[in-house]
């Protein structure tokens, strides 16, 4: 468990080395204006570890580690995780492999659980016990601990299969064109026009989306403010 700063930076520098960083995410979002990171948990080979982000929450060395050129990052339905990466530093990682897009490619159903494809590619079962747990609270239970690992443990070996997989059905290019597309969807939603996102825009004339708009940004300006949902 990285429970400081100096264990983090030797475990950027351990990670500076590999060419592929899986990772997940743990957090709560029903409570504040931006999802709370509570856990961060990080695949390489020979290397799994978790950063206690309550303890350890700056973190940008590690999101830039991400966005350096010719490193590929590894989630499964990696919205979020994304979402914490342009919010830190306002960049993306430099290559973005999403197995959950990647099964769909291959031959599975779209959008797929972590452990249904976990069983389909690598014929394993995954964790399910703490699906609910309150990530804030501390001191963090082994089954927590152990769920948390579980989430991101699999994933450089599902990379390793489904590149494969993808490289044989010459749609590996598909891929990269279905990840830019969708990280473009992602940053729109998280950076660019979230009023867009309220409910009832169809039919407003120009100027009630204007009102509309100024609403939105008044109220989240609010929101940030008082650090609210």
């Amino acid at each position: 468990m990285v429970t400081t700063d100096a264990h983090l930076r030797d475990l950027v520098d351990r990670l500076a080395a590999q060419p592929h960083i899986a990772f997940d995410t743990e957090f709560v979002s029903e409570h504040t204006y931006r999802s709370q990171l509570c856990l961060l948990q990080v695949a390489a080979p020979d290397i799994l570890a978790v950063v206690d982000t309550l303890k350890v929450p700056e973190l940008e060395s590690f999101w830039r580690l991400l966005a350096e050129p010719g490193r590929t990052t590894v989630v499964h339905a990696g919205r979020e995780e994304m979402g914490f990466i342009l919010h830190a530093i306002k960049a993306r990682p430099s290559s973005l492999f999403d197995v959950q897009v990647a099964a769909g490619l291959v031959d599975h159903d779209y959008p797929a659980g972590y452990a249904s494809i976990v069983r389909r590619f690598l014929n394993e079962a995954t964790n399910k016990g703490e699906t609910r747990t309150d990530w804030r609270q501390r001191p963090l239970t082994p089954a927590q601990l152990e769920y948390a690992v579980d989430d991101v443990r699999h994933l450089e070996r599902l990379w390793r299969k489904m590149h494969g997989k993808l490289e044989a059905l010459g749609r590996l290019e598909w891929m990269r064109e279905e990840m830019a597309a969708w990280q473009d969807d992602v940053e729109e939603s998280f950076v660019r026009k979230r009023w867009r996102r309220v409910a009832g825009l169809n039919g407003l004339s120009r100027r009630e989306l204007a009102v509309a708009r100024e609403l939105w940004h008044w109220r989240d300006a609010v929101a940030e403010e008082r650090d609210m949902p």
